[in-house]
């Protein structure tokens, strides 16, 4: 049975803080063997509200949840290696991580058991060009757009996220078997329902994490008709992907919750406008990991990769 986070603070420090030696009961927790151990993986694709999904993991599970941060900044993704030495020295309780790291082809299962995978999606004209509006405003990225859309990264990003540098549609369709869950970020109230019961998620209360303060660049790049243009260019595998996930995935899901969603949606609306920042950031979960995190783990990984900036 999945154990949110709620603990005192000296417990959630005692596991990782460098130098510290661990305690008795961090050492027994060594010892769970890595197939009885089940972890939900969120792969964080960029621009569909993974910020804010991350904030829905981090209140549940607290400190057995990571925001996983590469040990190989120039590795294309998270190795079964590094997986272990993170939950050797921070985190061998795990009940959940998240990251643009985490890849479901990794054979991350080597290490946990059992990982049930979750991503979120998002509209690809929409997402790319939400991500250049980000760049811009918050990036500190000084280029105009048709030099930003030439670049490699840029390209069906969510494709290559799901299947690999080098991965297509369908390749990326193939690859969406392997999660337990796939959600829009268009819809994303009916998509945290929808995903608590596929997952098991104890709370999915949430207050938006970052809210572009205009959407100005945006809303020109998608109504241009020759910005629009290049936005599908670069999106062809992203588009086809998309339209499996919203005709095939999606509708599945919706399904295989049954009766009632709707109702459960708009339930959840009512409760969740009470959830401010403030409430957020004071759940003793929420604490717990960003004491754990910040305090520990991100020094850490500063640490081993000589990167100061980390994180």
């Amino acid at each position: 049975m999945r154990i949110g986070g709620s603990c005192l603070l000296d417990s959630v420090l005692g596991e990782g803080i460098a130098g510290a030696p661990p305690t008795r009961q961090a050492l027994n927790m060594r010892l769970v063997p890595s197939d009885a151990i089940r972890v939900i993986g969120v792969v964080h694709i960029h621009k569909t509200a993974g910020t804010t999904l991350a904030s829905v993991f981090k209140g549940s599970f607290g400190w057995r949840h990571c925001d996983v941060l590469p040990l190989d900044p120039g590795a294309p993704h998270m190795t079964p290696d590094e997986l272990r030495r993170v939950m050797a020295r921070w985190y061998p309780r795990l009940d959940s991580a998240l990251g643009h790291c985490l890849r479901v082809y990794a054979g991350l299962e080597s290490v946990v058991g059992d990982i049930q995978w979750v991503t979120f999606l998002r509209d690809p004209l929409e997402r790319t060009a939400s991500h250049y509006q980000y760049d811009v405003q918050r990036g500190g990225i000084d280029l105009d757009f048709d030099e930003w859309i030439t670049h490699d990264a840029v390209r069906d990003r969510q494709t290559r996220i799901v299947a690999g540098p080098d991965g297509t549609a369908d390749e990326a369709i193939a690859l969406l078997g392997h999660f337990s869950f796939v959600g829009r970020s268009d819809r994303f109230d009916e998509s945290l329902i929808l995903m608590q019961q596929a997952v098991g998620i104890p709370d999915i209360r949430y207050a938006s994490k970052w809210v572009a303060p205009s959407d100005e660049i945006k809303k020109h790049l998608l109504s241009d008709p020759a910005t629009r243009s290049l936005l599908e260019v670069v999106n062809r595998h992203d588009l086809a992907l998309w339209e499996y996930a919203v005709e095939e995935v999606f509708p599945k899901q919706r399904a295989e919750y049954g009766p009632g969603l709707d109702e459960a949606v708009a339930a959840f609306r009512e409760r969740n406008a009470r959830m401010t920042r403030f409430r957020q950031y004071a759940r003793p979960a929420y604490v717990a990991y960003v004491a754990k995190w910040r305090l520990g783990y991100r020094r850490w990984v500063r640490k081993v990769t000589g990167d100061p900036t980390a994180g």
